[in-house]
């Protein structure tokens, strides 16, 4: 031991985080002071190799963490693991070991990443950690996939402020929650949470490629909305499907990639990149003009305050009279992948429930309203030709862009 750890370890006398909730707030007082200190040490360099990285950086953290290093059953240095060495193992019960430490030179964090795994499988340790001072990983040897995926934290202690490290350190390492068992229950909450997060990342890829290859309704009406506002041209359905496509095939020439903001299907795409073949002056909404929509049923005018309400109060119309078509209406007005007239918001759009906005037609029937004006007009057209009514006739309404 070096003359430096000496002196450091004479002036470092942190308490344990156990008893009272005032010694609670003492030690978490103590161990954020300590990582504050340790982290300008860091910065200026002054711990020259793994012995210092050892006897004043671990061991301290480890006295303010509540472990009681004279007690031979709670921290075991050298611990001899199938003929070799672990710098560190730590016990929360006194019998066999529940922490693996290794501990290496500032800046050589991950060269040990191997050798721990071996002596963690061999002793059956549920948690390990790998140190150079700067940098703590802590492992669940048990998960599954590389080392790098079995690694549940990843904690820079000099990029971070103390108290946050502090917090990571509490709750991985601390004595009392090791004993407990909480630590070890907090670990495997966090892994699966990481696994799922990656396996969601792994498979986004493939739920875009599916997505934009068969686009449901709302994705087709979202993106040409979002056009439209942003140029005032809208361009037709066949237009955003096949730009659609276009990310998809481009995508499949190297690896897609998650973050890649051009490819995120809630972006506008740039008129240049959207041909529009018979361009028309853009028609202001029924919430921009304020006008209520005018339609005919019957030989009646009536009104609505916009498109959706007309839909709907034209199909209630259709339904007092057809009662026994609802169910034929329903069946003509389904769209390329989902019903627009069902029973409940789950058969409208099974995918996404949460966001069909639907109304009531007919008792127990629904329409869905996330759809795009022509796609109203589809349906009302379809309803008049189930029933027998004339559209035009029977039935006048037109809706703004519904010929897009």
């Amino acid at each position: 031991m070096d003359a430096y750890s000496i002196r450091y370890l004479l002036d470092i006398t942190p308490q344990p985080l156990i008893g009272s909730s005032c010694g609670q707030c003492k030690g978490a007082i103590v161990i954020e002071t300590l990582i504050e200190r340790i982290q300008e040490r860091l910065q200026a360099g002054s711990y020259p190799n793994e012995a210092a990285i050892s006897f004043s950086v671990v061991m301290p953290l480890l006295r303010a963490l509540g472990w009681d290093d004279s007690d031979p059953e709670q921290v075991m240095p050298e611990y001899a693991s199938g003929g070799r060495r672990v710098d560190f193992a730590l016990s929360g019960t006194g019998k066999r070991p529940s922490i693996f430490i290794e501990v290496k030179g500032v800046g050589r964090a991950l060269e040990g990443d191997r050798q721990l795994f071996e002596y963690a499988f061999h002793e059956g340790i549920p948690l390990c950690l790998l140190t150079d001072g700067r940098d703590w990983s802590f492992y669940l040897p048990g998960g599954q996939g590389s080392y790098d995926e079995r690694r549940l934290y990843r904690l820079q202690l000099t990029d971070r402020p103390p108290a946050e490290s502090a917090q990571v350190l509490r709750r991985y390492l601390e004595q009392q929650r090791v004993k407990s068992g909480v630590a070890f229950d907090d670990a495997m909450r966090d892994y699966r949470d990481i696994a799922s997060t990656r396996e969601a990342a792994r498979n986004l890829p493939k739920a875009w490629t599916e997505l934009v290859e068969q686009p449901e309704d709302l994705l087709v009406e979202l993106l040409a909305s979002q056009t439209e506002s942003n140029c005032g041209f809208r361009p037709s359905a066949e237009e955003v499907i096949s730009f659609l496509r276009s990310l998809t095939q481009s995508d499949r020439v190297g690896a897609p990639s998650v973050a890649r903001p051009a490819r995120r299907p809630a972006q506008t795409p740039e008129p240049s990149q959207t041909t529009i073949s018979q361009p028309t002056p853009p028609v202001a909404s029924e919430a921009q003009t304020g006008r209520a929509l005018v339609f005919e049923l019957f030989g009646n005018a009536q009104s609505a305050p916009n498109a959706a309400a007309a839909l709907v109060d034209i199909l209630q119309a259709i339904a007092r009279q057809f009662p026994n078509s609802i169910e034929a209406i329903a069946e003509a007005a389904k769209g390329r992948s989902r019903n627009h007239i069902a029973r409940s918001p789950e058969e409208i759009y099974p995918a996404r429930p949460d966001l069909a906005r639907a109304a009531e037609i007919a008792p127990g029937w629904l329409v869905g309203l996330n759809i795009a004006n022509r796609e109203k007009i589809r349906i009302i057209r379809e309803a008049c030709r189930v029933t027998g009514l004339q559209f035009g006739v029977d039935v006048k309404v037109d809706m703004p862009n519904a010929d897009s």
